[in-house]
C-alpha cells in the first residue's frame, strides 16, 4: 500500500468503527442517486467498507468528501484481500478522492512531526539495576594440608586449614540515556559487601571485607559514527573474547569499535584496568592496551581473538587471595604485568547444546621454578535459559587448567566463578579441575544459580582447593 493510503487508513481508524450494516443502504444519508452509491454499497456488503457508529454517512457536502476519503482509506487497507470486483470499486473511489487522501497524508505527517518534537523534549533516561546475594564455601577447607611452606608455624597452618565461608552481596543501580542522535551515556553505582570468613581470618582481624561504600562502577559515553564505527569513553564495561582475560568489568579509558557487516567486528582501546580490580592494585595505576576481534563464519558460531597488555609500576605482594579469598601471609612480591592473548569460540551444536572454549597465554618474563603462563577453559551448556522467561534453565559442565601466570587471579577481571589460582604468579597458584553448574529463572529477571567445583593447584604437588560450592540469587530490573 502507498504511504498516502496507509497514513489515511491510520487516521481513519481513529474515527471509524465497525457496525451492523443496514440491509439495503448501509450509509443512510448517502443519496441513492450519488455516483458512488453502488460502489459503497457493494464494498459494505462484502465487508470491506465500514461506516460510522450510527451507520450514517453525511452526503455530498465538502466535509463529507473528507469523511468519504477516510472510509476509502480504510477500504484501501483491505485491498490485497478484496475480491476482484471490490478492487475495481476501491480503485475508482481512490481516484475520485485522491486530493483528500493526499491532504490527509500531509496532515498526519505534520501530527507525527509534532509528536516527535514533543518526545524529543521529554526525558528518555531509563533506570536499571540488579541485586545479587551469594554464599560460597570451600567444603573441606584443607588447602594447606599438603602445602609445605617454610616458616609456617603449626598454629597458623591449623587455622588456615579450616573451612572458608563467604557471603558476598552486591547492589547496582544505573541509568541510560540518549541526549542526542547517535550519542548515549551509561552510568552505574555499585555497593558491594562481603561478610565472611574463616576462623583463620577472624584470628587475624579480618572478620569482614567491605569492597566499598558506594563506588562509581560505570560512567561511559558512546558516540555512533558513520560506517559502523562507535567510540566509547569514560569508565567503560568491556568484554574480551570468551572471558578468560576480561568480562563485564570496568576500564577507565577509551575504545574504538568497528562493525564489518554481520560477519565480523573489532574493538581496540586503552585504559586503566584497576577500575575493577579485587587485588592489591585497586588503589594503583595499571594502564594498558586491549583489543578484541570477533568473526562469525555462521549464525551458530563465533570465533574470538583478544589481547590485553597492562603493567603496574608497583609490585604485587603475592599470592594475595586464593579461590575463596583467604589471605596467604607467606607470599612474595611479583611484578604485576599482563600480556595476555586468548583465542576462543562459542558454537551452537544443537538447539539446546552450546560449546564454549578458550585458550590463553600470558607472555611475561617469569623467574623461578614451577611457573606456567598457559591456560585453557571449556564449558558445555545444555538448555535454553532466557532471562525474561520464567521456568527456563540451563546446566553445564566445565573444565579449567590455568597456570599461575595464565589469568589474573588477584585482580579477577575474568568471568569465572573461581579466582583461577592462589594469587597472580604465586608458586602454589593456578588451578586445575572441573565443575558443574545449574541456573534457573524463578521469574522474569529473577535467577537462581548453583555450582560446584573440584579444584586443585595447577602444579599438583602443592595441594588442593578441594570442593567449592557456590549458590546465589540475582534480581534485575
Amino acid at each position: 500500500m502507498k504511504k498516502s493510503a496507509l497514513a489515511a487508513a491510520v487516521l481513519a481508524a481513529t474515527t471509524i468503527s465497525t457496525t451492523a450494516f443496514a440491509a439495503q443502504n448501509p450509509f443512510k444519508d448517502l443519496p441513492e442517486g450519488h455516483w458512488a452509491y453502488d460502489a459503497v454499497t457493494m464494498l459494505a456488503e462484502d465487508g470491506v467498507l465500514e461506516g460510522y457508529g450510527d451507520g450514517t454517512f453525511k452526503g455530498a457536502k465538502t466535509v463529507n468528501r473528507y469523511e468519504m476519503a477516510q472510509i476509502v482509506a480504510k477500504a484501501m487497507e483491505k485491498y490485497d484481500s478484496a475480491q476482484p470486483q471490490d478492487k475495481g470499486a476501491i480503485n475508482k473511489l481512490k481516484k475520485e478522492f485522491a486530493a483528500e487522501l493526499k491532504d490527509m497524508d500531509v496532515r498526519l505527517s505534520n501530527v507525527e512531526q509534532e509528536i516527535n518534537a514533543i518526545k524529543s523534549k521529554q526525558s528518555n533516561i531509563k533506570i536499571f539495576g540488579d541485586v545479587r546475594f551469594r554464599y560460597a564455601e570451600n567444603i573441606k577447607g584443607n588447602y594447606y594440608k599438603r602445602l609445605n611452606v617454610a616458616g609456617m608455624d603449626a598454629d597458623t597452618k591449623k587455622h588456615l586449614d579450616k573451612k572458608e565461608k563467604v557471603a558476598p552481596t552486591r547492589f547496582r543501580i544505573g541509568m541510560w540515556g540518549e541526549p542526542a542522535p547517535n550519542l548515549s551515556f551509561n552510568a552505574r553505582l555499585k555497593l558491594e559487601h562481603e561478610t565472611n570468613r574463616s576462623d583463620a581470618d577472624k584470628d587475624h582481624g579480618l572478620g569482614s571485607d567491605n569492597h566499598g561504600n558506594v563506588t562509581l562502577d560505570r560512567a561511559e559515553v558512546n558516540w555512533s559514527a558513520k560506517n559502523g564505527f562507535r567510540i566509547d569513553a569514560g569508565r567503560m564495561e568491556k568484554n574480551l573474547g570468551q572471558g578468560l582475560i576480561w568480562w563485564e568489568n570496568g576500564i577507565d579509558g577509551f575504545a574504538v569499535n568497528k562493525t564489518f557487516g554481520p560477519k565480523m567486528d573489532a574493538m581496540f582501546g586503552w585504559g586503566d584496568i584497576t577500575a575493577e580490580n579485587w587485588g592489591q592494585g585497586k588503589d594503583k595505576w595499571m594502564p594498558g592496551f586491549f583489543a578484541n576481534v570477533s568473526v562469525r563464519p555462521s549464525s551458530a558460531t563465533t570465533i574470538t581473538v583478544s589481547h590485553l597488555n597492562a603493567k603496574m609500576d608497583a609490585q604485587l605482594w603475592n599470592p594475595s587471595v586464593n579461590d575463596w579469598g583467604w589471605i596467604n601471609f607467606y607470599g612474595k612480591a611479583v611484578d604485576y604485568k599482563l600480556n595476555q592473548t586468548a583465542v576462543g569460540f562459542n558454537t551452537k551444536l544443537s538447539p539446546r547444546v552450546t560449546w564454549i572454549a578458550e585458550g590463553i597465554v600470558n607472555n611475561v618474563a617469569m623467574t623461578g621454578k614451577d611457573q606456567n603462563k598457559h591456560g585453557f577453559w571449556t564449558r558445555v551448556v545444555y538448555g535454553n535459559l532466557d532471562w525474561m522467561k520464567k521456568n527456563t534453565w540451563h546446566t553445564y559442565v566445565e573444565y579449567a587448567a590455568l597456570g599461575n601466570y595464565a589469568v589474573d587471579s588477584s585482580g579477577w577481571g575474568h568471568h569465572m566463578d573461581f579466582a583461577g589460582g592462589n594469587g597472580y604468579g604465586g608458586d602454589a597458584g593456578g588451578c586445575r579441575g572441573y565443575g558443574l553448574g545449574f541456573s534457573y529463572m524463578l521469574a522474569p529477571q529473577a535467577n537462581l544459580e548453583l555450582n560446584w567445583h573440584r579444584m586443585k593447584t595447577y602444579n599438583t604437588k602443592y595441594g588442593t582447593y578441594d570442593n567449592m560450592l557456590l549458590s546465589g540469587l540475582i534480581f534485575s530490573f
